[in-house]
């Protein structure tokens, strides 16, 4: 049993997320924000690995000393993500705090190498080393999938969601578009022997288009911000904000179009009270 053995679990990953990070450009504080959540979970996982299996076997042959040491490190690793995370992700000197960490990691790892693992290497047997060795690994391989599994779940709770905004946005559509051609309809309908109301009927026709059209820009506008999103949160967000405020939007056209409604109908029963007065009168005069 060797060191490779372990070597094999090293931290490829955060060393990969690490440049990753690096590679960012202040304008891209959102991927940084995503990036760093991601490497402190990995470096999360690299100390509860150690604390689990490496620290118990240490502490049972009586090197509290390396033990000591190596919560030290990690308690450090910690304390610099914690700043990280505190601060703004669209400046260099967090590109700079970023590169203290990874030298600070990169140096416990070294350490790591050179006096822990060969410790805990000492006092094992060939078979208890494999035995960890594959605990770590079983470890690490039920973490990704876990990961995996989350994933998955974030694509169809997206997927799902942006069934549900199509949906929404084409049934508003048809029922703005439908609203507004029934509305015309009647209104045309009820008042198209009142030659004195044309204008009023061309005033309502024209604000139910112009409210069909705001609403559909509207869920144009939130189709949109839907397709910008980069997380579930956001996304749901989005979502959240574009159905209410359809349902705001339809309730006020609905007010709307009563009180047009409305005006129209007692401009239509003036005409009428009017028409028929002078109906009464002319029948009177020619008595």
């Amino acid at each position: 049993m060797t060191t490779r053995t372990f070597s094999q679990t090293t931290p490829d990953k955060a060393n990969e997320l690490f440049d990753k990070l690096l590679a960012t450009s202040d304008n891209a504080a959102k991927t940084r924000e995503r990036l760093l959540s991601d490497l402190q979970e990995e470096l999360d996982l690299l100390a509860n690995l150690q604390e689990q299996y490496l620290f118990p076997v240490l502490n049972k042959h009586g090197m509290q000393d390396l033990v000591q040491e190596a919560i030290q490190d990690n308690q450090e690793t910690s304390a610099l993500l914690a700043e990280l995370d505190s601060m703004p992700k669209n400046t260099g000197e967090f590109l700079s705090k970023v590169t203290e960490l990874k030298k600070v990691f990169q140096q416990h790892i070294r350490d790591d190498k050179k006096e822990l693992l060969p410790a805990v290497l000492k006092v094992l047997s060939d078979e208890e080393a494999e035995e960890v060795a594959e605990q770590v690994q079983d470890e690490m391989a039920s973490v990704e999938e876990a990961k995996r599994a989350e994933a998955k779940r974030a694509r169809e709770q997206v997927e799902n969601a942006q069934r549900v905004a199509k949906d929404v946005t084409n049934t508003v559509q048809a029922g703005a578009q439908t609203m507004a051609r029934t509305m015309q309809e009647a209104v045309q309908t009820s008042l198209s022997t009142a030659s004195e109301l044309a204008r009023g009927v061309q005033d309502v026709s024209r604000e139910c288009f112009e409210l069909s059209q705001k609403r559909l820009q509207k869920n144009l506008d939130g189709l949109n911000s839907l397709a910008q999103c980069r997380s579930v949160p956001d996304f749901m967000a989005v979502q959240t904000s574009l159905i209410r405020d359809n349902l705001e939007q339809t309730l006020d056209n609905s007010r709307r179009m009563v009180d047009l409604t409305r005006q129209l109908a007692n401009e239509a029963s003036r005409i009428v009270t009017v028409q028929a007065e002078k109906s009464r009168q002319r029948v009177s005069r020619a008595a």
